[in-house]
């Protein structure tokens, strides 16, 4: 049995949408790691905390619309609806329920009943509900009737083309609802409807329909064969889809970029970045050592080494504006002591935004070993800090094959030679 929808229309009032920023600080257990992302393209979109600390978290969300954004713990996630005016939010994780109203269990989300006293989230939930139970019904129906049918290919869907314009018709035929274009961000099961009627039509019913196209003339089909929201939302799905290279995806940014609103513009900007960053970290000459404190990590590293190169170590900060150029001067420098020395790079910071690191360490291809501690105090106690006294970054430190400082570095390469002129001489030593 399958669930068949008449037509239902939803033209939703009463929603403000303002430009305001919010904060919101989320409470948690010491060993709790939290992440705030968009609720639609969570894979794309991610919010860096403006602060981490051991038991709180904080977020600052420049909002032009109403917005529901994923929460993800170890353990749990949430949507969380912003649609007040407060620009304080605190939400308590530590002892269920969490106390924010507007932060609710997905499970509880996924349900037919929302308890709610948001008469905009009620709406929002029924919309998203809907096409939630209409993506489960046409699945359904690929599995049990036979002009619908559908093979599963490595756990994947696929359809031949009289069985995709069967199921696709019948979509359009049963599933209608009209949804103001404000409300898209707001409705994960609304996109990946469409996303999959994109699918079913281009990828296996009409799929020759892009065949010797512009990419104007892509957009202009897709427009032609859609209404409007649904169209546009379409055309970006089509332009910045996942397994598109990255320099196509730059080609499609620089052709559609005078028409994105802001909220395209940064997942376009997102999605190319993570791209890059994927390209990147295919790179064998950048390598991640793991450790929760910087003396242990390295420690570790000294004794698994067998090259018995000796080592640079190479302290920095992500807030050094002139770290970029201290790299691109420090990449001659490993090409020319690349025989006698290790260079490993320790991030001071790096527990604040990991990711943002990493995606720096690959944009500006930064070779070399790099240990990103995962505790805010790591530096702080680690036995570099305190008996180098390591106050200016970049700061180095060479060490022999067994990890002991056999000399030390502060002035940056931008200004002197010193750095090189030890490396050579420590070179010739045993």
């Amino acid at each position: 049995m399958y669930l068949r929808f008449f037509f239902l229309s939803f033209l939703i009032h009463g929603f403000i949408f303002q430009t305001q920023a919010s904060t919101i600080t989320i409470l948690h257990h010491v060993n709790t790691e939290v992440q705030l992302k968009d609720a639609v393209y969570p894979h794309i979109l991610d919010i860096d905390p403006k602060f981490r600390y051991s038991e709180s978290t904080i977020f600052e969300v420049d909002r032009s619309e109403n917005q529901l954004y994923l929460v993800a713990t170890n353990l749990d996630e949430y949507y969380l609806w912003m649609d007040d005016s407060t620009s304080e939010i605190v939400i308590d994780l530590r002892y269920p329920p969490p106390t924010f109203t507007g932060l609710i269990p997905i499970k509880q989300w996924n349900s037919q009943e929302l308890n709610a006293k948001n008469s905009a989230l009620l709406t929002l939930h029924k919309i998203d509900n809907y096409y939630s139970m209409a993506i489960d019904s046409l699945r359904n129906l690929a599995h049990s009737e036979a002009r619908y049918r559908a093979d599963t290919v490595f756990n994947t869907l696929t359809w031949d083309n009289r069985s995709a314009k069967s199921l696709f018709n019948f979509a359009m035929e049963t599933f209608e609802m009209q949804v103001e274009k404000e409300l898209i961000t707001s409705l994960p099961a609304y996109v990946d409807y469409w996303h999959f009627m994109y699918k079913l039509y281009y990828q296996y019913f009409h799929v020759n329909s892009f065949k010797g196209l512009s990419k104007a003339e892509v957009k202009s089909e897709i427009e032609k064969n859609f209404n409007s929201p649904e169209s546009e939302l379409l055309v970006f799905h089509h332009f910045f889809r996942s397994g598109i290279p990255l320099a196509e995806l730059k080609e499609n940014f620089e052709f559609l970029k005078t028409s994105f609103n802001d909220r395209e513009a940064t997942l376009a900007e997102s999605l190319i970045q993570k791209q890059a960053v994927n390209d990147l970290s295919k790179n064998q000459s950048i390598d991640f050592l793991f450790g929760i404190d910087v003396d242990n990590a390295l420690k570790g590293f000294f004794a698994r080494d067998t090259s018995k190169r000796k080592n640079v170590l190479v302290f920095w900060s992500t807030w050094n504006s002139n770290i970029s150029t201290e790299f691109n001067l420090l990449a001659d420098l490993k090409k020319d002591f690349k025989e006698e020395y290790n260079f490993i790079h320790i991030c001071i910071d790096a527990y604040e935004t990991p990711e943002k690191t990493k995606s720096f360490i690959y944009k500006n291809r930064v070779e070399g070993f790099h240990l990103l501690p995962e505790q805010s105090n790591a530096f702080r106690q680690s036995s570099y800090k305190k008996e180098l006294k390591i106050k200016d970054f970049p700061f180095y430190v060479l060490t022999n094959s067994k990890g002991e400082v056999i000399e030390t570095e502060s002035i940056p390469l931008e200004i002197s030679n010193r750095l090189r002129n030890k490396l050579k001489y420590f070179s010739t030593k045993k």
